[in-house]
């Protein structure tokens, strides 16, 4: 338990993701074991993950707006190519009417 409270008291980085030796000293680990240290530590910790969930879910929210803008404005180019694909099919019909009658187009 006391090794869980040394990794929950100094956040460090794993250690394949340490500087090397020329970087800053690190500061060394204590072992906490009275429990008001240990509660005050756990609520620190629950109030950083909470900061966190917080900015997640702002995060997480924009990029579900930002979707829901993607999505409608993909659905309305895909009516607008629709209506000009029948309008080019109109008109190549009407051109091909057209050059069957033998009048010249315009």
């Amino acid at each position: 338990m006391n090794e869980q409270l040394k990794s929950m008291e100094s956040p460090q980085p794993p250690a394949a993701a340490q500087p090397g030796p020329g970087a800053e000293t690190q500061k060394p680990m204590r072992t906490v074991s009275d429990p008001r240290e240990v509660a005050a530590l756990v609520m620190q910790r629950m109030q950083h993950v909470s900061a966190k969930k917080d900015e997640l879910d702002l995060a997480i929210k924009g990029l579900v707006d930002i979707t829901k803008q993607l999505t409608r404005t993909y659905g309305e180019q895909l009516i607008a190519v629709e209506h000009l694909r029948r309008r080019v099919k109109a008109l190549e019909a009407a051109a091909a009417g057209t050059a069957a009658s033998g009048t010249p187009m315009q």
